[in-house]
């Protein structure tokens, strides 16, 4: 931000040039609400002007809703001056926070503690070192030589995902990356520029929702009981659909397949393309026969990206990808090269050389039969301490998904986890319930099972609660 340097020689007032400055430093984002700024003094000796001219221009800042001063904390840049703010007026500041939903703002208090020891995080989206292939990257040596073959390693990397994801898949239309965050980023990159609106299916991660809402972009959410209609898509002027279909599983599948459809071709007609985010590693979706995705169910597949990732190899090794139309994927690949965000070519020689192998499907029915026995491990856990709650049957073999009912908020309910050292962000369910997400394949076995019990004393701790007030 430009230093403020007043013109004394200029016929406009001193008082209406400080003015100014401070309300395009608000405006273009240099100054974000709760920013504090220099006193009356502090800002008149340093500008050897009068002091009453910095209070008449704080006071016409102050009138405008724009500053806010109060005894003990100084003035500040006021928490409600991006709704002020013109409607022209489109800066990356106002994008990114004036659009933040009550649920990012959640994730947000959540946020703070995910480096804490004393918390077990729930919320991580990378595979448990207990289930990967090698528990220290060292093991990986062995993979690390590769025999003569005449493909390139990155074809060869996305003919092997290509047929684990669909066998009508071209890996030449893949674009391989470092991680799934990567994968997001390229395409917001290559499909949307700060302003543009997108609708969102919920619930959805809420650190990729954050990304997209940090990247400028302003979110509206639809589900599956709550689908996107014409009319919306045409008021908001839509530009992009973000899905992920796996969250959706334990729905009834022939009303999902054909809410998919008329999704598909409500985007078809409409020309906007959709995005298939694909949480669950890759390996393990590629073995779920479940409720087919968009991009499996799209005739063309011109509308259609697909995001995903394979993990599960060693705790913080893995690729991500990008399945798109041809044209898209030459665009995607340009954007990649002007981030700088190719993947090593050691990464991929090692993905190549693991997918090349038999060990990696063994290993797999291997996690399988482990993940089948946490499930019902925390089943019996959950069942035998907890009222009010239904399981909700999913193939996604995971996560285990709860539907609890309360009166309590997702505000609430975090609130309780935070003091239970427990990161785990509810979603908001129908009917006074909230469905909460234990995931089964991204934490060590005995952290997710104190977890559990983490969860089960929290809602125990809110019912009582909840007794308590009614009576």
């Amino acid at each position: 931000m430009a230093r403020l340097i007043l013109d004394f020689d200029s016929k406009k007032p001193l008082y209406k040039q400080i003015v100014e400055y401070y309300q395009n430093a608000i405006f273009n984002g240099y100054l974000i609400p709760g920013t504090l700024l220099p006193t009356e003094r502090e800002l008149a000796t340093q500008l050897e002007v009068n002091r009453s001219t910095i209070t008449t221009a704080y006071a016409e800042l102050r009138a405008n809703g724009l500053i806010s001063s109060k005894q003990g904390s100084g003035t500040r840049v006021s928490e409600e001056a991006e709704e002020l703010l013109p409607n022209h007026s489109i800066t990356w500041n106002k994008l990114r926070n004036h659009h933040l939903n009550e649920d990012s703002l959640v994730f947000k208090q959540v946020y703070q503690y995910m480096n804490d020891p004393s918390f077990i995080n729930l919320m991580t989206g990378t595979a448990a070192p207990d289930l990967c292939l090698a528990k220290e990257t060292r093991e990986l040596i062995p993979y690390t030589i590769r025999s003569n073959s005449a493909v390139s390693v990155p074809y060869s990397v996305s003919r092997s995902l290509c047929s684990l994801i669909n066998e009508e898949a071209d890996p030449r239309n893949m674009v391989l990356t470092s991680s799934i965050e990567q994968a997001i980023l390229i395409s917001l990159k290559c499909l949307l520029t700060p302003g543009d609106t997108i609708a969102v299916e919920a619930p959805s991660n809420f650190a990729h929702i954050n990304m997209l809402l940090t990247s400028g972009i302003k979110v509206i959410w639809f589900s599956i009981d709550n689908p996107l209609t014409e009319q919306l898509m045409r008021k908001e002027k839509l530009k992009l659909v973000i899905t992920s279909p796996l969250y959706n599983q334990c729905y009834n599948k022939p009303s999902t397949i054909k809410k998919r459809k008329d999704l598909l071709q409500l985007c078809e007609q409409a020309t906007i393309p959709i995005v298939e985010i694909i949480e669950a590693p890759l390996l393990i979706h590629s073995k779920i026969n479940s409720i087919p995705t968009y991009y499996e169910l799209a005739r063309d597949r011109k509308f259609v990206i697909q995001i995903g990732h394979f993990t599960g190899i060693a705790p913080g090794i893995s690729v991500g990808w990008i399945l798109g139309p041809p044209n898209v994927k030459l665009r995607l690949q340009e954007v990649q090269m002007q981030l700088g965000l190719i993947p090593p070519p050691v990464l991929l020689e090692l993905i190549d050389n693991i997918l090349s192998s038999e060990i990696i499907f063994e290993h797999l029915d291997i996690v399988m039969i482990e993940l089948r026995e946490r499930r019902n491990l925390l089943l019996s856990m959950i069942e035998s301490s907890l009222k009010e709650i239904e399981v909700v049957e999913r193939d996604d073999p995971t996560s285990l998904w709860l539907d609890i009912k309360t009166l309590a908020t997702d505000k609430e309910i975090v609130k309780v986890f935070l003091e239970e050292h427990l990161l785990l962000l509810p979603y908001v369910g129908i009917n006074n319930t909230i469905r909460i997400k234990i995931p089964l394949f991204y934490v060590d076995k005995e952290p997710l099972l104190s977890g559990v019990q983490r969860l089960i004393s929290s809602m125990n701790k809110i019912e009582q609660r909840e007794l308590v007030q009614v009576q």
